[in-house]
């Protein structure tokens, strides 16, 4: 019983794996820049123009960020479901994986504002497009900044360390190949340098974000692999 309990709790782990690298490089990157992207200060520069958009297609807009629960437990989970099967003597492994639990918090108080405020302050700024209001216009790209910064800058910043606080688990795990610590240590050493270009030069951080974005799922895929072959440490 004990062992069929563990091939099926190792079979849930594999299934997160492959579906978090699925949704988070693949259908992540289609409704940011597809669902969501008319929306988006990367494809629309101006605000009323954006706040018009976000009015127009206020359910698709809301539909865009529903999905983004998705994208931000299935990467949180992913954490989880390698993190556990790693070497349990480093400390920072059950470190890791808390800290993925809190990025994902700090996510989904961002997609609660891109979901719930965003909308409002749209259609309300939308209603004064003839003769714009100057404080409703400074609260609202306020809100989106605020957003931005929970989203894209300290929930990506703390799943970055949590990806390098995994590290020191992987090297000590015999079994885990080798390959995988070397891609997972390019990954989040590129996801770390992208956050600070984020703070400092955003205009220059599409590069690095997309370079580690592409890293992601042959990592928790080769990972969902070697789980597959059941050669976790447990």
């Amino acid at each position: 019983m004990a062992s069929k309990e563990k091939r099926a709790v190792l079979r849930l782990d594999v299934l997160g794996l492959f579906l978090a690298g699925l949704i988070n490089t693949f259908l992540a990157l289609l409704d940011a820049g597809i669902i969501l992207g008319p929306g988006t200060g990367a494809r629309q520069s101006d605000l009323l123009a954006r706040a018009a958009w976000i009015a127009e297609h206020s359910l698709r807009w809301q539909g865009g960020w529903l999905f983004w629960f998705a994208v931000t437990l299935s990467f949180a989970w992913s954490f989880y479901a390698l993190g556990r099967h790693l070497d349990d003597t480093r400390p920072w492994r059950s470190l890791a994986i808390g800290v993925a639990v809190i990025a994902a918090a700090v996510d989904l108080i961002g997609v609660l504002v891109n979901l719930t405020v965003l909308p409002e302050m749209a259609r309300a700024l939308a209603s004064t497009l003839a003769t714009p209001d100057p404080v409703l216009q400074v609260v609202s790209y306020s809100m989106e900044n605020l957003a931005n910064a929970l989203t894209n800058v300290a929930a990506f910043g703390l799943y970055s360390l949590a990806g390098l606080l995994l590290l020191p688990a992987a090297f000590a795990t015999p079994t885990y190949p080798r390959g995988l610590v070397w891609l997972a240590t390019g990954e989040w050493g590129i996801a770390a340098i992208a956050t600070g270009l984020l703070v400092l030069a955003p205009a220059v951080a599409t590069g690095p974000l997309l370079v580690s974005f592409a890293l992601y799922a042959p990592w928790v895929w080769g990972s969902g692999l070697w789980l597959l072959r059941g050669e976790s440490v447990h």
